[in-house]
């Protein structure tokens, strides 16, 4: 069969009558700190077609895309990697595996009838652009928003007969959301609205110049005692067809095998998995130990290596066995405080991965002064950092030169990025007002 496939999480298979190509293949593990797990079941013959694929391309570092567990299955692929700045995950991966780094908007020939170009952006993500025989074209964005390409990429989705758009679309509990105002309260996240999420793959559809949509890089769950609650804000599957309008095309079923030469689809059948609590304890997290003095200063030292959190953040508070801990940046008003327990937290600052906590759900975050943490603390510290290696303010400059040079539409889709930036830290992210501002954005650019 010449054609593909999704299963999983986020995971595309493509075959050119065997298994040439896999995405972000998360087949075995739990990613953040067990934080999650998988929503549906992955048959045996999908495992095996992920396993048996000459190559494997990964968007970005998150576990849920690039888990650890699953890479034992791949040490006779060779390893496709976007050229992000700062190689982190080329060089992480190159150590261990045959690896090749993908020059972004440049055309890689993966088999006789498959071709793939990629596109790394400024937020550490990177999108995938898939050509099967020349008429079919898989436009894989999974977690990212094209920063920098947007205007390049859908005008190469436009010429093809048949368009995919593979793209994280859910009620969003995909990031930090177990907020609490200054009060202790929880903040009730915009995903307890339970949007139906069909219309917003019709406008997907249209801004993406797409015939075909199907739900992706979506289907994962709580799996901890302290994330469990974050169950009630994940999309179903079933849900993502609620209120779609077809006028752009078709919205295909999230787990299916489409064949190019036939020019149809199957689905494949996957079982529900009922989760079970699990103790934080069983990851290493016992919530009575308490920071150490090295803990302390390994905190200190990570905290103050960012150049760009003082212009915004006077201080940052950690309460780790019901003990606080402060780190002062500036005089500023805003801070934050972050109540989680030491080893996945130490673990997360020792490796630099502190999209990891943020993402799990089962740190507790209190916003003081500030509305969200987007966009002066989550992409400087997880993103440009964390992930790009850029700390200092000088560090941050050549960081963004060199997106300025290799991004085609950088200066378009940062005034969007900027616009967006500037209205969520005046206005909660969970509003009506900032839901729709976000609609007519993504209408006019």
């Amino acid at each position: 069969m010449i054609g593909f496939e999704t299963i999983g999480n986020a995971t595309l298979t493509v075959f050119d009558n065997k298994p040439v190509l896999s995405t972000d293949p998360w087949i075995e593990g739990k990613p953040y700190f067990g934080s999650w797990g998988h929503a549906y079941s992955i048959p045996e013959d999908q495992i095996n077609n992920i396993k048996a694929s000459k190559y494997i391309w990964l968007s970005h570092g998150h576990p849920d895309h690039a888990d650890r567990a699953s890479y034992v299955h791949f040490e006779g692929s060779t390893l496709l990697i976007p050229e992000h700045y700062g190689d982190r995950m080329f060089n992480y991966f190159n150590e261990h595996f045959d690896c090749i780094k993908l020059i972004s908007n440049k055309w890689f020939q993966v088999s006789n009838n498959v071709r793939i170009k990629s596109f790394a952006d400024w937020n550490q993500d990177a999108s995938l652009l898939v050509d099967i025989m020349g008429k079919d074209l898989i436009a894989n964005i999974n977690d990212g928003n094209t920063r920098g390409w947007s205007k390049t990429v859908r005008n190469i989705i436009k010429n093809y007969e048949n368009k995919f758009l593979l793209i994280s679309n859910n009620w969003g509990d995909a990031d930090m959301i177990n907020l609490y105002d200054e009060d202790g309260s929880f903040i009730l996240p915009h995903a307890a609205k339970k949007d139906p999420i069909g219309a917003s793959y019709t406008r997907l559809m249209k801004n993406f110049n797409c015939n075909y949509a199907i739900p992706f890089s979506s289907f994962h769950q709580y799996l901890r005692k302290d994330s469990f609650h974050i169950n009630q804000f994940s999309t179903p599957a079933e849900m993502h067809h609620e209120n779609f309008n077809d006028i752009y095309g078709e919205l295909l079923p999230a787990f299916m095998t489409w064949d190019s030469e036939k020019k149809d689809y199957k689905r494949i059948k996957v079982s529900k998995i009922i989760p079970n609590k699990i103790d934080p304890e069983e990851f290493g997290d016992n919530y009575s130990d308490q920071l150490t003095k090295k803990d302390k200063e390994k905190l200190s030292l990570y905290f103050e290596s960012f150049g760009a959190l003082p212009d915004h953040f006077g201080s940052i508070v950690f309460s780790v066995g019901k003990e606080d801990f402060g780190i002062k940046l500036s005089d500023k008003k805003a801070s934050l405080r972050f109540e989680a327990p030491r080893y996945s937290l130490i673990t997360s600052i020792e490796n630099q991965i502190f999209d990891d906590m943020l993402i799990g759900n089962f740190m507790k975050t209190t916003l003081i002064g500030c509305k969200s943490l987007h966009p002066n603390f989550t992409p400087p510290v997880a993103k440009y950092a964390d992930n790009g290696l850029a700390k200092t303010k000088s560090d941050l400059s050549k960081y963004f030169d060199y997106y300025k040079l290799n991004s085609a539409d950088y200066w378009r889709d940062m005034l969007k990025f900027r616009t967006e930036g500037i209205i969520r830290s005046f206005i909660s992210p969970q509003s009506d007002f900032f839901k729709f501002g976000k609609s007519i954005k993504q209408k006019f650019f």
